[in-house]
């Protein structure tokens, strides 16, 4: 779920899983086509990019930091509309 603060002009997400939930800032990208978000947990962290490309797709490509190490992919996806008969 995603809302919008007035006044603090921001975005917040909060996201559902097993009984727990998670709350964080979400960030529209300069363009217009974008959003991302993040979270850090201990010495975990991870960012996401959301994006719809040209074709009309949904893509998402979340990376994982764990400690010092250096980031890894952790989930690139592509969502394609259904096609219409």
């Amino acid at each position: 779920m995603i809302t919008f603060d007035d006044a603090a002009g921001t975005y917040r997400m909060r996201a559902f899983n097993d009984g727990r939930w998670l709350e964080t800032a979400v960030r529209l990208l300069d363009d217009g086509k974008s959003l991302s978000w993040g979270f850090s947990l201990g010495t975990i962290s991870t960012k996401s990019i959301l994006h719809i490309n040209e074709k009309g797709e949904w893509t998402e490509h979340t990376e994982v930091t764990v400690g010092d190490k250096p980031p890894q992919t952790l989930i690139k996806l592509t969502v394609r509309p259904a096609s219409h008969k």
